[in-house]
């Protein structure tokens, strides 16, 4: 095991400061909203450099107030309905696709470059994927729902070729790592191949990429891993902990929440490019902050199940924007302290 194994990584948003998410919607475009975005990102970024975290994704997605928001507001002949509720008493505006999906500008570019102007850190950008997005949407357009997903794949290729130029311009020769968030993916099984065409779509002919798909609350990860020969994804960072326990214990009897790793290890062995699998080891939908010792079991119940420390990464379950920036901050710490001790016992 090397220093490089266990990689602590942040997978998504995190609780906005206050003086940005009050008026968020009342100044978003403006000049006022990009300097307090550029502010909380820089804070935040710096919350998960002192948490110990090593790949800092955007720094808790400041410029964006919900996954699907973010890109449907950036996409023309997309008319918005009315607010739907999504969880936790967290609500967005759904809207409905009457015509040809076309990205009118750009979804993430202001956020990146002020990442890439200002930080030097491991990076990683979440993008909500095609699938998720076509989900989530009304058609009123297109024939069916692989047509509509693939139209959204084919926006969303649009925008990670025009991020990867701009990351080439500032770190030319290294990895640019897009995460697909795709909540949405199993919540159809028999949709699976529309998952896979779009998704793949989404990341065709693109280069000097590590993209990876990111799925929370699944009503069962086997149809994920079922795809996994013909995904063209090198990871998946998924959750485990909300459907675990709180008490100390090592092993799958005792970790319910992570047994169908097995599942994972088992197709991930018939491949002849293994894949890596991002391992949720803190509940981001509870205040209990986890303790170092319990996440540690976590991580050595998942390290045995997925028998290859190499193909694992240490992630919460999810973003942690619905908790307060304290709790979240700990929930990482905790997380931080276990990999770290992992380390050095083995």
């Amino acid at each position: 095991m090397t220093a490089r194994d266990l990689i602590l990584q942040e997978i998504g948003s995190f609780r906005k400061p206050e003086y940005l998410s009050k008026n968020f919607h009342q100044i978003e475009g403006s000049r006022e909203f990009m300097e307090l975005a550029e502010r909380a990102t820089t804070e935040t970024l710096e919350v998960f450099r002192k948490a110990g975290l090593e790949n800092l994704g955007v720094g808790g997605e400041m410029f964006r107030w919900e996954m699907y928001e973010a890109l449907a507001e950036n996409i023309e002949n997309l008319e918005f309905y009315g607010m739907v509720r999504s969880f936790d008493n967290r609500y967005y505006r759904k809207g409905s696709v009457t015509g040809p999906v076309v990205r009118k500008r750009p979804f993430h570019k202001h956020e990146l470059q002020y990442l890439l102007d200002t930080t030097h850190d491991t990076l990683k950008l979440p993008i909500t994927g095609p699938y998720t997005m076509m989900d989530w949407s009304f058609n009123e357009y297109y024939k069916d729902r692989m047509e509509l997903a693939n139209a959204y794949a084919d926006a969303i290729n649009t925008e990670i070729r025009e991020l990867k130029s701009l990351w080439d311009k500032y770190r030319p020769g290294e990895k640019f790592e897009v995460q697909i968030d795709e909540p949405a993916a199993t919540t159809h099984p028999a949709e699976m191949d529309i998952v896979v065409e779009s998704v793949n779509r989404a990341i065709s002919g693109i280069s000097g990429i590590e993209p990876s798909i990111h799925v929370c609350y699944s009503i069962d990860y086997a149809y994920l891993y079922s795809t996994m020969p013909e995904l063209k994804v090198e990871g998946l960072n998924l959750e485990f902990s909300n459907r675990d326990v709180l008490t100390l214990g090592r092993g799958s009897e005792k970790r319910p929440g992570f047994a169908d790793l097995r599942k994972f290890r088992e197709i991930n062995d018939t491949l002849s490019k293994k894949k890596f699998i991002g391992v949720g080891v803190t509940d981001v939908h509870i205040d209990t902050i986890e303790s170092p010792e319990l996440i540690r079991d976590r991580i050595l119940t998942a390290m045995d199940l997925v028998g290859d420390p190499s193909l694992m990464r240490i992630n919460p379950d999810c973003g942690l924007r619905t908790r307060s920036r304290e709790v979240g901050y700990q929930k990482l710490r905790n997380m931080s302290d276990a990999v770290h001790e992992i380390r050095k016992e083995l």
